[in-house]
């Protein structure tokens, strides 16, 4: 993950400073049979790695 193939896009970056400002900021990543930010089914990833439902 630290190849350049990976650096942050501008918006990248601002998300990762400010956080999202709603749920479709993010696009849906599938996780564990789940999709987290997924607007249909509100799962997110937790800063300690754990998922939960909005």
């Amino acid at each position: 993950m630290l190849s350049e193939v990976y650096r942050l896009t501008e918006r990248g970056m601002r998300l990762r400073g400010k956080g999202l400002d709603q749920l479709t900021d993010a696009p849906s990543l599938p996780i564990a049979g789940t999709e987290a930010y997924a607007p249909s089914a509100p799962w997110v990833l937790l800063e300690g790695g754990r998922l939960a439902r909005l």
